[in-house]
């Protein structure tokens, strides 16, 4: 389309050309400028990308998780750092690299490709001209403008940020029910012992190059505040580009030595974030505690970190050794207080990186080291079972060393990116190439193996299984806009364990395909159709599930939305019986933005019917900010949510930076038909209705 209207605005041209000789230089000149004004306005009008709101964006992520059932905690702390983001948004006009950096769905190529038409023309005047930069994928454009804005005609020289900036949020979870652990039986004292009651508090000091927070932390069911932590962050400081003591991750090529959280398998990007970040949210697992710092001079980058830190595990009888590492974080009755911070990991690493853009073609190259040290044994001594052979391939001994070479090239059209990582005992690879036909046509391959006896615990690069460990696979990946108004895209991962998986006595191999179209005709209709097939076994038995969901949006202005949202599980279990499940269900939003979207009310309502909970289904609902929930449903019953969201301004000073409050409150119900009691063990309602209020605010000052 742009090809075609920039051919008819030359053929103008030149016809303007002609006439030349009777009008003069001046006419010429208005003719030209009023003809590629009308040019670019056709461009606005039919060749942008229709820019995803914040909701679809946040939707977006979860429909990965449900359909992988991905770790809550790390989708918890990615999206905390997206929010952030998006409420702190770089100015595209005077961004720098490391600003760029910051944005985990560009790579080192799109950065490039950003900077250097900023520089050829100045600055970006509309997100339409996204679609002339060469290089930047079709996700970045729809995405890009929730992360950064189009300021006025400022000077670059201006600093971004001035003053302290300090934020404080809390929340509070207020069930409406008592679970089987909070009632006591008889003479016993209750199973849990503290109340039902969630909390959390965070305090942030924010100033150009220092920022630090705290924060704590108390799950349902805990006596008091049961995690502390906090950080202090430095930027800029000369050589040192960024220091980070405290908890903090980090993030090292694919992250197959070490990595912040996984990747999606819906993203073109699927390179892991890469640098040291500090820890955004409460998650008490998987963080690093400590310190870390890189530095960089010219083309070079190193990196050096540590950490100590406490962790949950199941110890033998005799104390000597560890069976097993938990990780949920949950110290609520007296045998999970038992196997709090019984195990200490030490940790120690460095990274090494070269990187140069040579002739417009941009060349990464850089090496991993960790030793990990416990201070008891690890040693699950599994029996020799069927129903625990899975845990022959668990790691033993106190101490592992692993050690990892990344490298990456990209150009215009090509890249490719992978990393290689040993551990002494086992090794692991994983590469991608991606490329990018024109801005309509974009694909992607991921390929991986990682040997049974790999092992790297704070690994975090693209895999099926919840570690980088046992996997052989490919991820074959396409995104197409055949119209300006259809958007095609779609993945295909096969994979196969070498050794047996947990309640599996075998190897095995399953797939997982995926297609979805989304038409968007214009700013009020959206249409999204998505289907999804996995294979993969469980207990020996194949099971194919076959998820089909349609989304329907209207929004036909600023200040109403309508989404209506309808999804499908067919389970077939491949076993003697030839077991069939059916299962559906549907949700209704209204969102609103009145008072000057000061007061943004969304209103949830849904139904689900699904017999059994190996056909669970799963369905989105807004949130509050900070918060990360996707609910699974099986059963009959219906759902009922209401989120009350107010934002406040405490200063009219426009000279200083905003003083914000905002106050949320959400309340949820959910009515089972089919049964009066909900869950299991200490966590059973003896109810068939289940009600939580939430409340939150935050403040900016």
């Amino acid at each position: 389309m742009l090809y075609a209207l920039y051919a008819i605005y030359q053929h103008i041209i030149w016809c303007s050309i002609n006439l030349s000789f009777r009008k003069s230089h001046t006419n010429i000149i208005k003719y030209n400028t009023l003809l590629l004004s009308l040019l670019f306005c056709t461009i606005e009008a039919h060749g942008q990308l229709q820019q995803l709101s914040w909701d679809e964006y946040v939707q977006s992520i979860y429909e990965e998780v449900q359909e992988n059932e991905g770790n809550l905690d790390e989708i918890s702390s990615q999206l905390y750092e997206l929010e952030k983001l998006h409420q702190n948004p770089l100015d595209i006009n005077t961004a720098t690299q490391k600003d760029l950096t910051s944005l985990p769905f560009l790579d080192n190529e799109e950065i490039d490709q950003i900077l250097l038409y900023i520089y050829r023309h100045e600055r970006i005047d509309s997100w339409g001209e996204l679609l002339l930069i060469p290089g930047l994928h079709t996700e970045s454009i729809r995405v890009l403008p929730l992360f950064c804005t189009i300021s006025e005609h400022t000077d670059k020289r201006q600093t971004r940020q001035k003053g302290v900036k300090q934020s404080f949020d809390t929340r509070i979870d207020i069930p409406l029910y008592s679970r089987k652990g909070y009632i006591s039986d008889g003479n016993d004292p209750p199973a849990y012992a503290g109340n039902k009651l969630y909390h959390r508090m965070r305090y942030t000091i924010d100033t150009k190059r220092v920022k630090a927070s705290i924060y704590a932390e108390k799950d349902a069911g805990e006596r008091f505040y049961d995690f502390y932590g906090g950080y202090i962050e430095a930027k800029n400081l000369g050589i040192v580009d960024h220091l980070v003591i405290g908890d903090y991750r980090i993030g090292c090529g694919e992250g197959l030595v070490i990595g912040r959280y996984r990747v999606s398998k819906s993203s073109t990007n699927t390179q892991s974030p890469q640098g040291i970040l500090p820890q955004q949210g409460t998650t008490e697992t998987n963080i690093l505690r400590g310190a870390a710092i890189t530095m960089s001079h010219h083309d070079f980058e190193a990196s050096v970190f540590g950490s100590y830190s406490a962790l949950d595990a199941t110890l033998s009888k005799t104390g000597n050794s560890v069976q097993t590492i938990i990780n949920t974080g949950l110290h609520r009755t007296e045998s999970e207080r038992e196997k709090k911070h019984n195990l200490y990991e030490t940790l120690i690493g460095c990274h090494l990186g070269w990187n140069r853009n040579i002739e417009k073609k941009y060349l990464n190259i850089g090496i991993t080291g960790t030793w990990r040290h416990t201070s008891i044994t690890l040693d699950p001594r599994p029996k020799k079972t069927r129903s625990t052979i899975y845990r022959d391939i668990y790691p033993k001994g106190k101490d592992w060393g692993v050690f990892g070479i990344n490298y990456e090239w990209s150009s215009y059209r090509w890249a490719f990116s992978g990393e290689t990582a040993t551990s002494l005992s086992g090794w692991g690879t994983i590469g991608r190439l991606s490329y990018k036909a024109s801005k309509r046509f974009e694909t992607s391959a991921v390929g991986r193996y990682y040997s049974d006896r790999y092992f790297s615990a704070h690994s975090t690069a693209f895999s099926e299984n919840s570690r980088c460990q046992n996997e052989t696979g490919v991820l074959i990946r396409f995104i197409a806009r055949p119209w300006d108004i259809v958007i095609m895209e779609g993945y295909a991962d096969f994979f196969y364990f070498h050794w047996p998986r947990y309640r599996m006595s075998a190897s095995d191999s399953g797939q997982d395909i995926m297609g979805q179209i989304t038409v968007e005709p214009n700013t009020i209709h959206s249409f999204i159709i998505r289907y999804n097939l996995i294979r993969k076994a469980t207990n020996d038995i194949m099971n194919e599930s076959h998820r089909i969901k349609l989304q329907y949006t209207y929004s036909p202005n600023n200040i109403i939305q309508l989404q209506t949202t309808v999804t499908t599980r067919y389970l077939f279990i491949n076993d003697y019986s030839q077991t069939r499940h059916f299962g559906c269900g549907a949700m209704q939003h209204l969102r609103l933005h009145v008072l000057n979207d000061r007061l943004l009310p969304s209103l949830s309502f849904g139904y689900f019917n699904t017999p059994v909970s190996q056909n669970a289904i799963y369905m989105y609902e807004p949130t509050m900010w900070n918060t990360s929930q996707y609910n699974k449903y099986y059963g009959h019953g219906i759902r009922f949510a209401l989120l009350m969201r107010y934002t406040g301004t405490l200063s009219r000073n426009k000279t200083t930076h905003k003083r914000q409050w905002m106050a949320e409150m959400k309340y949820g119900m959910t009515h089972y038909f089919d049964r009066i009691t909900i869950s299991t063990g200490l966590q059973s309602i003896p109810s068939s209705y289940q009600q939580d209020i939430s409340l939150q605010i935050r403040l900016q000052l």
